[in-house]
């Protein structure tokens, strides 16, 4: 396994909103906590990253999928067989009155090859226990598989955990599957937080709109006239999500399945990128003025056991004066990072420069390297 990735990781990720809508609430404004202060939810995030990662080709679990006779959603199992196939089908075979166990183990395997010979393209994949699994391949990700033994049931939620950790977004997210064929938690390995707007401001700002159609409702005093709406934005604001990687997290379940699905460090290269441009490139009527600026990935020697705070309080946006960029202080998170050099492995910093001006102090953080957040090239040498 050498290729599973093993650190845990901190960072954070700051998303800037421009006369836009990030993330708004069934209102359709802007979401505000009681004190006024502009947030997004977690789910903002993961929906803009699954959504680019799904246009890279990624098989993604968590995004909506239609019916092509009537355009309906998927239900989760609809998803599924979608993706995967049906579910396992078993075949139990019971043991008879006074039948020695030699015997009835060689009655198991001679059902699994009589369906073979009656089945085509079905092969043993796995013995657990005298319970054989039988896969037939079809296409992609798909497969039909039986299960024939003396207690297939217990090998069933086996392998739709196996499935299911295809797909990039559980092995990222985690999961809860509640299905007809039984439940499913997974802990996610990567956790991300609401996002706070960290910018002294929080103006939010509504306007009229028209559409070119007239009221439908024939009874309306405006059935003759053209209908008039609203759209609500924020005028300027820096939302910043925290984030952790932990691949302990999913640890457990990735023993029970022979370790299958567990992280890899091509899936953290991948969740980088698209937590870098997956804001950016989402782009819709509100969404147009979103983008991503900023973010910081600190990536910890192995086995370290150290816990690192949220970066909310020592990350700062604040105005610069007739300029559209605004100033990044990053003083309080390099006092912090210097104070645990020793159990860092690599701090990566991605920034937008066209948005935002930072002090030369940000390249004096340990073991860093910075590069753009929109070319992924170095800004300054790299240090070792």
């Amino acid at each position: 396994m050498k290729n599973k990735f093993n650190n845990r990781v901190f960072g954070a990720v700051l998303i800037r909103a421009d006369i836009a809508n990030y993330n708004a609430d069934f209102t359709g404004s802007p979401r505000t906590l009681p004190n006024g202060i502009v947030y997004a939810t977690d789910k903002a995030l993961k929906y803009a990253i699954r959504n680019y990662l799904k246009h890279n080709g990624e098989l993604i679990f968590y995004t909506t999928r239609y019916k092509k006779e009537n355009m309906q959603p998927l239900d989760i199992d609809e998803t599924y067989r979608e993706l995967f196939g049906e579910y396992p089908k078993k075949t139990e075979v019971k043991k008879k009155k006074s039948e020695k166990e030699e015997a009835y183990f060689k009655r198991i395997k001679e059902e699994v090859d009589k369906f073979i010979r009656e089945n085509e393209g079905f092969k043993i994949v796995a013995n657990i226990n005298n319970n054989y699994i039988l896969r037939k391949e079809i296409d992609g990700y798909k497969s039909e598989i039986v299960i024939i033994g003396h207690s297939p049931n217990d090998r069933k939620r086996e392998i739709i955990l196996q499935n299911l950790l295809k797909a990039l977004d559980i092995r990222l997210f985690g999961a809860t599957f509640a299905s007809s064929e039984g439940n499913l938690s997974i802990h996610g390995n990567a956790q991300i937080s609401h996002g706070i707007n960290i910018y002294g401001e929080n103006n939010i700002c509504s306007e009229d709109i028209t559409s070119p159609f007239r009221n439908l409702n024939e009874k309306s005093e405006e059935s003759q006239q053209t209908t008039i709406g609203n759209q609500t934005f924020l005028e300027e604001g820096h939302y910043l999500h925290n984030f952790t990687i932990n691949p302990k997290n999913s640890e457990e379940l990735i023993k029970l399945i022979d370790n299958q699905g567990y992280l890899t460090k091509e899936d953290i290269d991948k969740f980088k990128e698209a937590i870098n441009r997956g804001v950016s490139y989402y782009d819709s009527a509100s969404k147009i003025g979103v983008e991503n600026e900023f973010s910081i990935f600190v990536t910890l020697k192995e086995n370290e056991k150290i816990q690192l705070p949220l970066f909310t309080t020592l990350i700062k946006v604040g105005q610069k004066e007739d300029s559209f960029k605004r100033d990044l202080d990053l003083s309080e998170l390099k006092s912090l990072l210097e104070e645990v050099e020793n159990n860092i492995e690599k701090v990566e910093i991605y920034i937008d420069k066209t948005k935002l001006d930072c002090k030369d102090e940000i390249f004096e953080i340990p073991k860093v390297c910075v590069k753009s957040i929109t070319s992924n090239k170095e800004i300054k040498k790299c240090q070792e």
